[in-house]
Parts: structure tokens; sequence; C-alpha cells
């Protein structure tokens, strides 16, 4: 209790810009804690998800595994689908198509990032308005030479490096810990795309000999129609 107290009476002497910040600091921790719980390699690439993806491409059953993306939709059998539903297109316009829903899928990846590295910009900023506000008070009781001065000098003062304090301590951890969770979002994405690498040279490779002959078979009728 004491300790609670304590804390209660350091955010009462930083005046008003402790509420901001008191604010931030919660929309920091939560996003923080979201944040460090989705961006785990184990929700993005699963073992039974790349083994049952690899076993449909791999025996060309791709409606299947268009089917097994959209049942299951996320980052990985999002950029999966989207390669084998442009299977045929042109290897640059295929490279292409996958680059732009990479881009969109990191952008999922890194939602509340943004917000925390405004967090991280913007509470040093509010501190440094809660030292001027304290220096203000200050300058106020120096010209009034009210009664009492020295309280009210060191109350100013208190306000001006609570806060200030308060700013740096929500910005320096949060600023490493963003750096952290941008470098793990793109890391997922990587891997993701490593995986994907390896499901474009199934999709791409050439089909069998027996599976063309069979197209060709049933194309012959058409064709014997067609000249009739």
């Amino acid at each position: 209790m004491e300790h609670i107290k304590a804390i209660l009476e350091t955010f009462v002497r930083g005046g008003p810009v402790m509420v901001p910040l008191g604010l931030l600091s919660l929309v920091a921790v939560t996003i923080i804690l979201e944040r460090l719980w989705v961006l785990r390699r184990a929700n993005y690439l699963k073992d039974s998800m790349i083994s049952t993806l690899g076993q449909l491409i791999a025996g060309r059953e791709f409606d299947r595994a268009l089917d097994y993306c959209r049942r299951k939709p996320g980052p990985f059998t999002d950029l999966v689908a989207a390669m084998i539903e442009n299977r045929e297109a042109p290897y640059d316009e295929l490279k292409e198509i996958l680059e732009d829903v990479g881009r969109r899928e990191l952008v999922g990846l890194q939602r509340g990032l943004p917000a925390l590295a405004t967090i991280v910009a913007g509470s040093p900023l509010l501190g440094l308005l809660g030292t001027v506000l304290g220096m203000i008070n200050i300058f106020k009781v120096v010209a009034g030479s009210a009664a009492g001065i020295t309280e009210q000098l060191s109350a100013g003062i208190s306000q001006a490096l609570i806060t200030t304090a308060t700013g740096l301590i929500i910005a320096i951890p949060a600023l490493f810990v963003h750096s952290f969770l941008e470098a793990r979002a793109v890391a997922i994405l990587a891997d993701i795309e490593a995986q994907l690498l390896d499901f474009l040279h199934l999709v791409r490779r050439p089909r069998p000999a027996r599976e063309r002959r069979n197209e060709a078979d049933d194309d012959e009728p058409q064709r014997e129609e067609a000249a009739s």
C-alpha cells in the first residue's frame, strides 16, 4: 500500500500532463503485449499446415489446396492462394503479384506498431510540456514572492522533473520493444516467403508426361469436331 500511495502522490505532483502520459503508457503496454502474443512463428507457419499444403501442391491438387487456404486465412495461406491462382502467369508477373500481397500482409503483421512509434515520439514531448509548465509555475512564484515560496518552488521543480522522467520512462522501453517487434514481423514474413519459394518450385515444375498425354487425348475429340 505504501508503494501505491507513493506512486499516486508522484502522479499528482506531476500535474495535468501526467494524465495523457498515463493513458499513453497503458496504450503502449496493451500494444506490446498483444503484438508479443500475436507475432509468434507458430501462429503463421504451423508444421501441419506446411505438410498438408506441400502434399496437395506436390500432387497438383490445386483446387483442394485453394480450398484449404480459404478455410484457414492468414499471411502464409493468402500468399499460397495467390501463387496457386496465378500459377500460369509469366514469372515476372507472378513475382510482382506475390510481392504486392506480401506488402499487404506485412502491414497486417505490423498492426499497432505505427501507434507505438507515435507514443515513442510523443511521450518525451509531453514530458517536456510538463517541464515547461513546471518552470512557468516556478517563475510565477518567484515573481510574486508569495508566502510559502519554498513549498511552491519545490512543487514546480517536482512537476518539471517528474513529467520529464515519466515521458522518458515510457519512450525508452517502448522504442526498443518497437524495434524488436518490427524486426520480428519482417522475420516472420521472410520465413513465409522462404517456404513459399519451395512451393513455387513445385507449382512451376513441368507437368508429368502422362498428364500431358491425358490432356492431349481429352482435346483430340474437340479438334476432330472442329475440323469436321
